[in-house]
């Protein structure tokens, strides 16, 4: 009998302990309200604050510092500096309002915004929930004028944020040096890199160049009589195109998948051999589209 009414106490302190968890914790939305309320007893009326900085992903961060934002200036006790200013001030220092800043960081973040308290926390998970941290820093003495902290416990709202990701697309090709010039290389044969690459215009251009390049070397021997004034004329062009598509080949790789407009540039540039008096020369065109 004893040690049934043990048992059956130990239960009861049990459940009462879970249900006052859950009773305890807050949701992200109750979080941010209670923490306007918490720092409007914290801090003096009137004074310039900022929220510098949450670290949690991006999606929460944004939401919480977007949440807290409109609390503290609906509150109407404190002059709140706009993101606007913060996010200039984001990227002329290089930080994120997601991710890590000390204390120095945000001081210094701080002067800048002339604010007098900044604002920062963190959300980490704790358990089966979450424990979410927000601290007001005095600018000038660097005095904790106030700490809370939070259990959140998971509801809808904070279960999008938490699986919400942003999906950076995958490169096609990784741009690794020795990989493009290792194509460059390849390139020397008839253009071999860039088809192998999957560049197929940068192939076929390569291919041409040095079938052309090929082309006057051949006029140079077996066409043309060693008295003819144009004697030299041919090889010389084809020795100038053939380097001209070397040197492409080398190139094409860092620019193929990379730029653009530099990728547009060098494929509608065509390279002709046209008559010159007597003699043949190189043009160079350009075309463009409208």
């Amino acid at each position: 009998m004893k040690v049934k009414i043990i048992m059956i106490i130990y239960i009861f302190t049990a459940f009462s302990f879970l249900f006052g968890q859950e009773r305890n914790s807050l949701t992200i939305d109750e979080a941010t309200k209670a923490t306007a309320s918490y720092l409007s007893e914290r801090i003096p009326i009137g004074t310039k604050v900022a929220i510098v900085n949450f670290t949690a992903s991006k999606e929460v961060s944004d939401y919480v510092v977007s949440e807290l934002t409109s609390r503290l200036v609906n509150n109407g006790n404190f002059t709140v500096v706009d993101r606007y200013s913060l996010k200039l001030i984001e990227r002329e220092m290089n930080f994120q309002l997601s991710g890590e800043v000390s204390d120095e960081s945000a001081q210094a973040i701080g002067k800048k915004l002339g604010a007098q308290i900044i604002i920062s926390g963190n959300l980490k998970p704790f358990g089966n929930s979450y424990r979410m941290e927000i601290k007001a820093l005095q600018i000038e003495t660097a005095r904790i004028q106030g700490n809370e902290i939070y259990t959140i416990r998971k509801n809808t709202v904070i279960n999008k944020l938490i699986t919400t990701q942003t999906i950076t697309p995958k490169p096609i090709r990784q741009n690794i040096t020795g990989s493009k010039i290792g194509t460059g290389v390849l390139n020397i044969i008839l253009g071999l890199g860039s088809y192998i690459e999957g560049d197929i215009t940068g192939g076929l251009t390569l291919t041409g160049g040095y079938a052309i390049s090929a082309g006057l070397f051949l006029v140079e021997a077996f066409a043309m009589d060693w008295d003819n004034p144009a004697i030299g004329i041919p090889g010389t062009v084809g020795f100038s195109v053939a380097g001209l598509t070397l040197v492409y080949g080398f190139i094409r790789p860092f620019i193929y998948n990379r730029s653009s407009n530099g990728l547009s540039i060098l494929d509608n540039t065509q390279l002709e051999i046209v008559p010159v008096g007597e003699s043949i020369g190189i043009k160079l065109a350009y075309t463009i589209q409208f």
